[in-house]
Parts: structure tokens; sequence; C-alpha cells
């Protein structure tokens, strides 16, 4: 299974600490939900982390021509127009336009717009190649997706959150914090279990 979380999250670094962090940040339920836009994420070495989506329509209800997700930081740290308009922001063809939007519920927002019909994520289709890099680290954010004609869905995935970049060269720093933070969880959770049993 590790081998299994490992090469999902296609992790980037030269030490076993940091992947074992990363196991246990997945293990911790910070991966992405079982919904229609799914994310993944790399380390890389110089501290920062490559966040790439996938739009999954294959059970979804309407053609998909917006796509939105949605950060609890109010200024994200990449350009968010998309690579083709001089951003940061991959976008699988130049069907599709990348740029900051408005939140509904979040405090920035960053949208993936469908510039013709023929470009839609259609019923039954997935397409991939939208991504952007950022020192904030992940966790779960949530996504909204959008019909032509209005209908939406939302569902969790997974995207920058914390609001304190990781300082250059630091990366393992981090990766030890959540492994320092999965490890107390299981020492504490082992400490009330023998408690009980006393």
């Amino acid at each position: 299974m590790s081998e299994f979380l490992m090469t999902r999250v296609g992790v980037c670094s030269k030490g076993p600490v940091l992947q074992l962090a990363v196991v246990c940040a997945l293990l911790a339920g910070t991966c992405a939900s079982r919904g229609e836009v799914v994310g993944s994420f790399v380390l890389n070495g110089d501290g920062t982390v490559t966040y790439f989506y996938e739009v999954d329509n294959r059970a979804g209800l309407f053609d998909i021509s917006l796509w939105s997700l949605e950060f609890p930081f109010a200024t994200p740290d990449w350009e968010m127009l998309d690579t083709f308009s001089g951003g940061d922001v991959e976008v699988p063809n130049t069907g599709w336009f990348a740029n900051g939007g408005l939140p509904v519920t979040g405090e920035s927002a960053q949208d993936f717009l469908s510039l013709d019909p023929a470009s839609d994520v259609l019923l039954g289709e997935t397409l991939v190649g939208f991504s952007f890099t950022s020192r904030f680290l992940p966790g779960s954010i949530l996504y909204r997706e959008f019909s032509a004609q209005g209908e939406s869905v939302s569902g969790l995935t997974i995207g920058p959150v914390i609001t304190t970049p990781v300082p250059e060269g630091e990366a393992w720093l981090a990766g030890l914090a959540l492994a320092g933070v999965a490890g107390a969880a299981v020492v504490q959770r082992r400490g009330r279990t023998s408690l009980r049993a006393s």
C-alpha cells in the first residue's frame, strides 16, 4: 500500500523521513476525496509543492464548462493566469483559460473556464493537465464544478492550505513536522487504549 501512496503522490525527495511524512499525511485524511476533481501533489526539492488536477466526469451529472478551487488564504503565491496568458497555471490546452475567481466560501479562488463547448469535460470523460506550483503545503480544499446551464456540484480535493510558506531548502522540516503530528496521534491513541485496558 505504501508503494501505491508514494507513486500516487509522486514524491520528489531524497529521504525516507519526508516520504514517511507524506504517507502519514495521506493516511491521516489529507488526500483527495472520491470527488469529481481529483488532486495530487509533488513535494519539490526547493520547498515548493506542485499540485495536479484531473477532472473526472465519468459519473458526472452534466458537462463541465467551469470549475474552481477555493482557498483559505487571501493572496495566492502564484500568478493565477494560465501559462498561455503569461501566468503560472498549466491548463490542458488552449480551449481552457485560468484566472483568479470570486470565492463562494473561501478567501480566494482559482477558476478554470472552458472557452468552447467542444473543450468541456463531457459526461463519461476525464481531463488532465491542470497544475500550478505554490509554497503553501497541502490539505483539503473545496472545489466547485459548473455546467454552461448553471448546474453545479461541489466536493473536497487536495490543494494548498497553509498560509505560512515553507522556507526555501527547509521542506524536510515540514515533512518532519507532519511525521511528528502523525506520530503523536498514534502515541496518544495507544495511551488511551492502555488506560482503558487497566
